[in-house]
């Protein structure tokens, strides 16, 4: 048996040194393919080889960091840009440490050059970096892309044929009084900002071409689009009438991003209603304000919530160990740190909960903080974390209460729940703030993204007319709702234990949050968005109506068509008999006592489009929970380097 063995061991054994061999020499040699020639100057900031490419942003002010949109004077020129610095870089850090500058001084094919980037991200291919520029001091950001040998520097939004805003955006006055056009203003005043690649489906990002400056705040609003191949305008895929950031493509064909939960809705006290608190009166839940980690299907059919916790969630990046990193405040003004969560951690869902509650559990799931120390023992403000193939995390660092220009690139092991590893500097240039780090390689999806069509309610007609809540008969556009899970337990796999017994409990049967026994119909609201299109009045605050009130088929099913306009994003509301808000009071155990909890989805706002199909699934805390894998994953060597 041995000796029939060796043939076919030493035979693998030869063709491991092959491939190690093969994949060395496609290393070797695209190495030696980039276009640019190197920046030998600032060979000397380089402090470690990162083994593998690493593309990241060195730019005058830390405004990448920052996740909500300024406030803003919005209608004299020069309009503040969101998260513009005066000069930005996009560079790549090379695997044996030698730096180019990608796009600094390159000519765009107008002849005009890029003065700021920001929020790089690198396509499925490992092939090019899509990322976000401005060309000019006043000009609003936009989405470019170029070859990791900094070839093919391109524009892909904003150009001659995009058309801009899908209403009319604030009204702008030149210098000396004049205002510019309404087509003028949709063509320019915008940005396109966080790019991320969707394969064969295009690309998504994050955008304010849905003019609105939220309710309470002068904020511009962004949300997140996909732009597909072949098509004349993007699509918005959410709604928020706050701020969508930093999208990114899971193999599971799910987009994760950060979402600004700042709804100003709450449940009145007598149940009756939800209305904006601004109206005033007397409330049971509170209005929310906070960032969590969310998804969307790359066809927007289903939204969904990735991780609600108490800590700020911003820019959520799947890891090589199955969990999500991102950056977060552990209190209001500590120093950003870096934490991992599991998959489905939840501590907080304000909008469903009495005033004054929390959640009292997270379900087993863990949150982690990052390492803030560095090998000196100083402590670190940390950012911007991504995976690396090498089960490290990259991020962007620099001593506490150190000037911006102090932050540099770091990467760190990404197993913090068993030890406490130090980070590593990698790259420093003292003169800029060096951040947004993201690694170079192809990301594997199995099956591949498969390309989408438009996802229409294919079976399904609409009626030629729906009567509102006004009782009025509306026969404009519709998109198609449904839910045939409003009573049933979150299909959560997070081990929920009882800490009394040591027992795993089955959350099917004992959810974390137990489920509404009485909604007996949903209320559809309407968030109507700003309105700029006045001659006289500047801003037109968007009101709250309730559209629609759909009853419940079978006691669990919601099926129906309602009013469809991307201005009029919505809410949903569960009601009981007697037409108030749902509630109930959860269950409880020797550790885990009951809770209120409202038929609220206040946490967000959801967008219906014309003839699409929208699934929920729930009505209550943590509703739309999917069930899915976020481990990262690289694809075969052949497929990741040009």
């Amino acid at each position: 048996m041995k000796i029939r063995r060796r043939p076919v061991s030493v035979a693998l054994a030869l063709l491991g040194l092959v491939v190690a061999g093969v994949a060395a020499w496609s290393w070797v040699a695209s190495r030696d393919r980039m276009s640019i020639p190197s920046a030998p100057a600032l060979s000397v900031r380089v402090l470690a080889k990162p083994g593998h490419p690493v593309v990241f942003t060195s730019r005058t002010e830390a405004t990448s960091l920052q996740p909500e949109a300024p406030e803003t004077e919005p209608y004299r020129e020069p309009v503040l840009i969101p998260w513009a610095a005066r000069e930005g870089r996009l560079r790549l850090l090379d695997g044996d440490g030698r730096l180019f500058e990608l796009t600094w001084g390159r000519r765009l094919a107008d002849g005009s050059t890029l003065i700021d980037v920001m929020s790089p991200s690198v396509s499925l291919d490992g092939r090019r970096v899509l990322f976000a520029g401005r060309s000019g001091a006043r000009d609003r950001w936009r989405i470019y892309e170029i070859g990791v040998d900094g070839s093919g520097l391109r524009r892909l939004t904003g150009g001659p044929d995009d058309p801009g805003c899908v209403a009319v955006p604030p009204l702008r006055f030149r210098a000396d009084a004049s205002k510019l056009s309404d087509q003028e203003r949709r063509k320019l005043d915008y940005d396109d900002v966080d790019p991320t690649d969707l394969g064969p489906n295009g690309f998504a990002f994050a955008s304010s071409r849905l003019p609105d400056l939220g309710r309470d705040q002068s904020r511009r609003a962004t949300q997140i689009w996909t732009w597909r191949p072949g098509e004349p305008t993007p699509e918005p895929v959410t709604a928020n009438r706050n701020n969508d950031r930093w999208p990114i493509l899971l193999a599971s064909e799910q987009i994760l991003f950060s979402l600004w939960s700042r709804n100003r809705e709450a449940v009145t006290a007598d149940l009756t209603e939800v209305r904006p608190i601004a109206q005033g009166g007397d409330f049971a839940t509170r209005p929310t304000d906070q960032w969590m980690a969310a998804i969307v299907m790359t066809n927007a059919a289903q939204f969904g919530y990735a991780i609600k916790s108490v800590e700020p969630v911003w820019r959520p990046r799947p890891l090589f160990n199955g969990r999500i990193a991102f950056m977060t405040a552990p209190r209001p003004g500590a120093p950003l740190r870096l934490a991992q969560a599991d998959w489905g951690y939840i501590r907080t869902s304000p909008s469903s909960f009495a005033a004054g509650e929390t959640l009292p559990d997270e379900g087993g799931a863990r949150l982690d903080l990052g390492p803030n120390r560095d090998s000196e023992g100083r402590e670190l403000t940390t950012a911007c974390p991504s995976a690396a193939p090498d089960h490290s995390v990259l991020f962007a660092g620099a001593p506490v209460n150190a000037g911006p220009a102090s932050f540099a690139l770091y990467r760190v092991a990404d197993d913090w729940t068993t030890t406490t590893p130090v980070p590593e500097r990698i790259f420093d240039d003292p003169a800029l703030v060096d951040a947004e780090p993201v690694a170079v390689y192809a990301r594997h999806f199995n099956p591949e993204p498969r390309p989408l069509s438009r996802i229409l309610a294919d079976g399904y007609h609409p009626p030629e007319s729906v009567t509102l809540a006004s009782g009025a008969k509306y026969a404009g556009p519709m998109g198609y709702l449904e839910n045939v899970a409003l009573s049933a337990a979150i299909r959560n796999p997070i081990p929920w234990h009882d800490r009394s017994g040591g027992k795993q409990v089955d959350p099917r049967v004992n959810p974390l949050v137990a489920p509404p026994p009485n909604v007996k119909a949903i209320a559809v609201y309407s968030a109507n968005r700003d309105r700029f299109d006045d001659p006289d009045q500047l801003r037109i605050i968007g009101t709250w109506e309730k559209q629609a009130v759909v009853p419940v088929i079978n006691e669990d099913d919601l099926m129906a068509w309602v009013p469809s306009h991307p201005l009029n994003p919505s809410v949903l509301v569960g009601l009981d008999d007697q037409g108030k808000i749902a509630r109930w009071l959860g269950v409880s155990s020797t550790t885990r006592p009951p809770r209120t909890y409202f038929a609220y989805a206040g946490d967000h706002y959801s967008g219906v489009r014309t003839n699409g199909y929208h699934y929920c699934n729930g009505c209550h805390t943590g509703h739309t929970f999917t069930v899915l894998d976020p481990t990262e994953r690289t694809a075969p060597w052949s497929k990741s380097r040009p």
